[in-house]
């Protein structure tokens, strides 16, 4: 063999190595949906093999277009929408910010007052309301909009109906 075919058989090599290497490294992503599905294929009509949490790790498989082979810490395997994670696990819930605000102030918060007070916020939008004369009344309106949850399945039937989402096509 010749330095100009060493060389090539190297390359194709290193280039073979380097492709590997999610899988041969493990990269790990965390869910960032409140509740993510774990299915056997790479669409919306496959079976659900596992229901998966906020913040739970992943360790990448395989890349596919808008999907992600994934495995659990439990060893389960199968896709899921590459939208539902991230390379940066999320921080806690609004549960730890409600508790928070609860033990400072010793009255209860809600977890939308704790977040915004947690990310500095409050301060400033009641000084904007002032200013901008706002009334209370407005202002405890949009504190219960804010507040209000949606379920995921009914969050799901709307990214299903609308063909949003994992369930484009």
């Amino acid at each position: 063999m010749n330095h100009r075919q060493a060389f090539l058989a190297s390359m194709i090599f290193m280039v073979t190595v380097m492709t590997m290497t999610d899988a041969a490294f493990g990269e790990t992503l965390y869910v960032i949906a409140k509740s993510a599905q774990l299915r056997s294929g790479k669409t919306s009509l496959d079976p659900v093999v596992a229901g998966l949490k906020l913040g739970e790790s992943l360790e990448v498989v395989k890349r596919d277009e808008r999907w992600l082979q994934v495995r659990t810490a439990k060893g389960i395997q199968g896709w899921i929408y590459a939208n539902h994670v991230s390379d940066s696990k999320p921080a806690g819930g609004g549960n730890e910010l409600a508790a928070l605000g609860k033990g400072f102030r010793r009255t209860e918060a809600s977890g939308v007052t704790a977040s915004a007070g947690a990310r500095g916020l409050d301060k400033a939008s009641e000084s904007y309301a002032n200013r901008a004369g706002i009334t209370q009344q407005h202002r405890d309106a949009v504190d219960r909009m804010t507040a209000n949850k949606i379920p995921d399945d009914d969050i799901q039937a709307f990214l299903k109906a609308g063909r949003l989402g994992e369930y484009a096509e």
